[in-house]
């Protein structure tokens, strides 16, 4: 598969918009579509940020691996995609209360 159909796919699995997706990377949602659309090709930095956003390896991204986000459960996908959808504030506020519920969790 392309990465121009994974891009789509993997953006319509997770319910997400074309400018959610961009505001993560730091890009225009016009250059996001490009992408999607084929029209524009991305520079291995781009290839990262996009595959880091959705907790793949950059082999998947161009076809030389499979998807590793399969082994995971339902509750950490999930967990994945709502964390992925944040700005950096919310994503900081997320690792904060992660860490203080382990730290109640422990005690």
């Amino acid at each position: 598969m392309s990465i121009k159909l994974k891009l789509k796919q993997l953006r319509k699995e997770r319910n997400l918009t074309q400018s959610q997706i961009a505001k993560s990377l730091g890009i225009t949602r016009e250059r996001y579509g490009l992408y999607e659309a084929g029209k524009r090709q991305m520079n291995i930095e781009m290839i990262a940020k996009i595959a880091n956003f959705y907790s793949l390896s950059i082999d998947y991204m161009i076809g030389r691996g499979e998807h590793n986000n399969q082994i995971l459960s339902k509750d950490v996908k999930q967990l994945l995609e709502i964390y992925n959808s944040l700005d950096d504030r919310g994503k900081k506020t997320i690792l904060a209360a992660a860490q203080t519920q382990k730290q109640l969790s422990s005690d």
